[in-house]
């Protein structure tokens, strides 16, 4: 009995000491964000390995991991991770957005579109994820409904020249042209260098 006893002090202290501080801690996320500034995202990866071994269902560390996986082009990581986050947070925004720009590098559109809908839920107007979902529609030439979707955002955000972008091209490319080219001439007020606009304004 008492040999089990100093068994179970001795496992409790060693697993008290192979936890990070607090210091320790901060210092993973201020290397971490170090290097993804520079790019090295494995390194940015790396230096939370002590953080994902003490807290592997810690929402934080694995939102952050989720996004550094996204970075480096590793979808796969990052999902998992991602899905992590979500298990500790189901209706987080942040996480969903991000689960979104991996359907984005993809490019599928209807994955994007299913995504969006599923934030629009909980944030209506949330600025990203209106945004893929108008450029999902856009991309599977869904113009009517891209059409209905960036008027929908600018009716209460007028001058976000993305929204009159998908609403320009989309009419552009729908047929109605020359309302579609006054739409991007008002873009160039609002945006002088507006790729987008230059580009269907032949500028």
């Amino acid at each position: 009995m008492r040999k089990i006893l100093i068994l179970t002090v001795v496992l409790a202290l060693t697993w008290a000491f192979a936890e990070m501080t607090q210091k320790e801690i901060e210092e993973a996320y201020n290397g971490s964000i170090k290097y993804e500034g520079a790019q090295k995202y494995d390194k940015a990866i790396s230096a939370l390995n002590g953080v994902y071994k003490d807290y592997p269902g810690g929402y934080t560390v694995n939102y952050r991991l989720g996004w550094l996986y996204y970075l480096s082009g590793n979808f796969a990581n990052a999902q998992k991770n991602l899905e992590a986050a979500l298990l500790v947070y189901p209706y987080s925004v942040e996480v969903m957005n991000t689960v979104n720009l991996i359907n984005v590098a993809k490019m599928d559109w209807p994955q994007v579109e299913v995504q969006s809908a599923k934030v629009f839920k909980i944030d209506y107007y949330n600025y990203y994820a209106n945004y893929w979902y108008g450029i999902a529609l856009l991309r599977q030439k869904k113009y009517d409904l891209a059409i209905k979707q960036a008027e929908k955002v600018l009716a209460v955000f007028p001058t976000y020249v993305e929204f009159l972008n998908i609403l320009a091209e989309s009419k552009f490319l729908k047929g109605e042209k020359e309302e579609a080219l006054k739409i991007f001439e008002g873009v160039m007020i609002l945006q002088k260098d507006n790729e987008t606009a230059k580009y269907y304004l032949g500028r």
